[in-house]
């Protein structure tokens, strides 16, 4: 046996101790970054959330406005209307109807003016 094998020598020394308290640091600051980064995913999936849910209310509420409108310019309601109000329009002929523009290839609306 040596001389050294009873000689006592501390387990951690102050270089130990300094890259031991800097891993420390290092982890508790991955730490931090990731609830920090999993907050701010949690909060956009509920703007994502409230988001679609406003666009969800905007849908149905554009299909009600919609189903209003056919609804008002729905020819026989139309009809009916102008006849139970005293209207003096009637109904034009389809041989009266000429076309007011030349169509044009590229143009897909026909406008047509009764004469």
């Amino acid at each position: 046996m040596s001389m050294n094998y009873r000689k006592r020598t501390p387990d951690l020394n102050l270089p130990g101790l300094m890259v031991l308290l800097i891993a420390g640091v290092i982890v508790a600051i991955g730490g931090i970054s990731y609830v920090v980064v999993v907050n701010k995913q949690l909060t956009l999936r509920k703007e994502i959330f409230r988001s679609k849910e406003r666009m969800d209310d905007h849908l149905v509420a554009i299909t009600e406005c919609q189903a209003d409108i056919e609804e008002t310019l729905g020819v026989f309601q139309l009809r009916q209307r102008l006849a139970t109000s005293g209207s003096d329009l009637k109904p034009i002929p389809a041989g009266v109807v000429e076309p007011l523009l030349k169509q044009d290839a590229a143009s897909t609306k026909e406008r047509f003016a009764a004469r």
